[in-house]
């Protein structure tokens, strides 16, 4: 049982931002309450103000956790990566023709990351009372680190979704309904001064609290981000390089942790469960969101094996009878995410013996498993799967799953116990590769960029030949199923442009056509809508729209 339990107790935090709230009371808001948590009984010591940063984690892991199909959307629906699934025409960042500020999904991660702006302002604030006993000046220091890293990571969200917004410095203890819109460089540059005091402040790699916990690592990582979409190149090169140079850490290159008596090779240990954390050996992980199964606030599950994989329990053999039931190699994935034909062909086709494209990493052949079949045992060919839905037998990336280890042998869910890379090494040398590109020293690019594709034995890329596009390509082979792949487009301002150029279906019968999100994406569609109830909350200013959006 892992020492940090994610538990949901958000009511310590007083939800005050207009935002979220349509009335405050100031009567109340003077009372100190003593008969409940609230914050000014539980902010007192060390131990409530830990409380309050498991629930800044909690708020991170719900982005990655929610089971339903909107949270994909950060993941690439609607992208070069491909769209949505079960309605190829009409579902909301498919077809790009309906997105408007009334949008759930626009809504819905506004929502989420100033959840977590608001909680992170009231522990840097609260930290700040002279009520509060700490044990020692780093303690503090520590908390407010914490709190500043998860404030810059949900800042890094809302700009990369949305362009500039509002920035919040501080607790909101009465209704505020006047605010405005910060350029999107002040909203970066305001995560960057967060970042900088918590790489300050933060513990170093293995001597966190827990697992699970941000290290210097994360915000070193994090601030390289945010270093490139300032256009300080050398400053996100110094950021990667502190994470890099690192002796604590280095990429896996040799098989590791559970399960190495089973078939496969290092890339695939990587997800094994009871493989992400440091203590099992990996020394990749800088940050990991903790999932952990039949456990109160261990997570309801991780739903990525419902988006990303292929709904092969729905294949009929060539009569038309059922020709699969659900198995422990595949669990019970939907099919949320159909993937585009970049993603299933064209990005292995310089290297398609690349680790990452193994048969153990990337399931391509489906066997009919369904003992009442007559072909049982047969493999399922193109020709009775190309009258069939797409997404019932694309390739399924293995990681989204946990073969033959479903907790308990639960394979109906759609869900799985893993816990969940945040950040990993590999993405580091990619950023750094990024930020050398854009200082036009493409020779570095190239050698980091080689770093992550020799751990893949994957052909080493000539400096002549990398451009922001090969490295969006190594990080679709590298970092599928885990990184924001719609926030890194949209950040780089490439999302029109890929998937106006890239989510094209491969059909059953091999031709390649577009996809609605092609057909629809305009160039405003690179950000997002400011929701609508924003804007009508906000009746003291005017809160600016997005432009095409009405």
């Amino acid at each position: 049982m892992k020492t940090i339990k994610i538990l949901l107790r958000k009511s310590l935090l007083v939800l005050v931002l207009a935002f979220f709230a349509a009335s405050c009371n100031k009567a109340f808001l003077d009372e100190v309450p003593k008969g409940f948590l609230s914050p000014e009984n539980s902010y007192t010591d060390l131990a409530g103000f830990e409380t309050a940063i498991t629930t800044l984690h909690s708020n991170a892991r719900d982005i990655y956790t929610a089971n339903n199909a909107n949270n994909y959307i950060l993941f690439g629906i609607a992208s070069d990566f491909g769209i949505f699934g079960e309605d190829l025409t009409g579902q909301y960042h498919t077809n790009y023709a309906v997105v408007t500020p009334t949008d759930l999904a626009a809504s819905m991660f506004w929502t989420q990351a100033f959840t977590m702006i608001k909680n992170a302002n009231v522990i840097i604030s609260r930290a700040e009372s002279a009520n509060v006993k700490w044990n020692s000046g780093s303690d503090k220091a520590l908390v407010i680190a914490e709190a500043r890293f998860f404030r810059a990571w949900a800042y890094r969200l809302l700009a990369n979704l949305y362009g500039g917004v509002p920035i919040i410095k501080s607790e909101i203890n009465s209704p505020k309904i006047d605010f405005v819109r910060n350029t999107l460089a002040e909203v970066y540059q305001f995560a960057k001064e967060d970042l900088t005091f918590a790489a300050a402040n933060l513990p170093d790699p293995d001597a966190e609290k827990a697992p699970g916990r941000i290290t210097k690592g994360a915000a070193n990582h994090l601030l390289a981000e945010i270093d490139i979409c300032l256009k300080d190149y050398q400053g996100a090169i110094d950021a990667a390089s502190k994470v890099i140079s690192n002796p604590s850490y280095k990429l896996m290159t040799t098989r590791f942790g559970k399960r190495t008596s089973v078939a496969g090779d290092v890339f695939w240990d990587l997800f094994q469960i009871g493989n992400q954390n440091r203590s099992s050996g990996n020394k990749e992980s800088i940050w990991v969101l903790q999932v952990e199964y039949n456990v109160t606030g261990g997570s309801t599950g991780y739903a990525v094996e419902r988006a990303f994989g292929a709904r092969y329990h729905s294949i009929k053999d060539p009569n038309g009878s059922n020709g699969f039931v659900l198995n422990d190699e595949l669990g019970r994935p939907v099919g949320w995410v159909l993937l585009s034909n970049y993603l299933q062909q064209t990005i292995w086709q310089s290297g398609w013996n690349d680790m990452r494209n193994s048969t153990y990493n990337v399931k391509r052949q489906y066997y009919y498993n369904d003992p009442t079949s007559k072909y049982f045992g047969q493999l399922a060919t193109q020709a009775t799967l190309a009258s069939q839905e797409l997404r019932y037998y694309q390739p399924t990336f293995m990681k989204c799953t946990t073969p033959f280890n479903h907790p308990d042998g639960i394979v109906n869910s759609g869900v799985i116990w893993r816990d969940i890379y945040a950040m990993r090494l590999a993405e580091t040398y990619l950023l750094r590769a990024e930020a050398f590109l854009g200082k036009g020293d493409q020779a570095s690019a190239a050698a980091d960029i080689n770093v992550v594709r020799a751990r893949a034995n994957a052909a080493a890329v000539a400096p002549s030949a990398v451009d922001i596009n090969f490295i969006l390509d190594e990080r679709a082979r590298e970092l599928v199923t885990e990184e924001f792949r719609t926030c890194t487009l949209q950040r780089l301002g490439l999302l029109y442009e890929r998937t106006k150029n890239l989510s094209n279906l491969l059909l059953g019968d091999g031709s390649i056509v577009p996809s609605v999100a092609s057909k629809t994406i305009q160039t405003y569609n690179n950000l997002w809508p400011i929701p609508q109830t924003e804007i009508d909350l906000n009746g003291g200013a005017k809160l600016e729209q997005n432009p095409g959006y009405k």
